[in-house]
């Protein structure tokens, strides 16, 4: 489905709700703090633990025997998701790990890192063990989450139907940056949401990626301390 909906619609509703408070044209600013809030929640629904369908893509390449690392060009590489190795009789799925030591060991590789991001829309792939022979790899990734330039600007990727997710986490900065006590609360709903929503993350899964953010937002002080230690962990 289309991604219709404009940032500016978000603002506004979100202005709504705190009064008037006014998230654009601060400090003469054009369009801040706005776009930085949007900016901040695209990029937590579209980071790890998060795979959506709709924001993924693959890329193919044939491995060489002998060689370790393989740069690849994908613009839109956010993080990889999986990755599976044919040698034309039957695939396998690799681990995925974050960084990979050099080896000179050559086997059938049973773990693969995106190792190196030459910010110019490279990605340099290793695999450990080297392959021992030509196999076909195919990269399963997230596309990596864009800047807004513009209240203008949609949500895209994320869908419209998912707007009540986006506009709710909105609202949470927004309370934070205002300093609201329903920051903590209206945060923890957001992450509700959010993790309910992907139905790829197991109950455990879930239960510890929202701990994890209560513990951030501890760190920040009040009010999200007050505010996060009324609310329990999902069971």
């Amino acid at each position: 489905m289309a991604s219709t909906i404009q940032l500016s619609r978000t603002i506004q509703t979100t202005q709504t709700t705190l009064g008037g408070y006014p998230l654009t044209g601060v400090l003469s600013y054009t369009n801040e703090p706005g776009l930085s809030l949007g900016d901040w929640v695209r990029q937590l629904i579209l980071s790890p633990p998060f795979a959506w369908r709709w924001n993924r893509t693959t890329l193919t390449f044939s491995t060489v025997i002998g060689t370790q690392d393989y740069t690849q060009s994908a613009a839109t590489f956010g993080w990889m998701e999986k990755i599976v190795l044919s040698d034309g009789t039957k695939p396998f799925e690799m681990q995925v790990a974050d960084n990979l030591p050099s080896t000179l060991t050559q086997q059938r590789p049973f773990r693969a890192a995106s190792q190196i991001d030459d910010d110019a829309g490279n990605i340099t792939f290793r695999f450990f063990p080297v392959p021992d022979k030509v196999y076909t790899a195919t990269v399963i990734y997230q596309k990596a989450a864009p800047l807004f330039a513009a209240t203008t600007d949609t949500w895209a990727p994320i869908p419209d139907y998912f707007s009540y997710i986006y506009n709710e986490g909105f609202l949470a900065k927004a309370f934070e940056y205002i300093g609201d006590p329903r920051y903590g609360g209206t945060m923890q709903l957001f992450l509700r949401m959010l993790t309910s929503a992907n139905t790829g993350l197991t109950d455990a899964q879930k239960n510890l990626y929202i701990t994890q953010q209560q513990l951030q937002a501890q760190r920040q002080g009040p009010p999200a301390i007050r505010a996060l230690e009324r609310e329990s962990v999902p069971g």
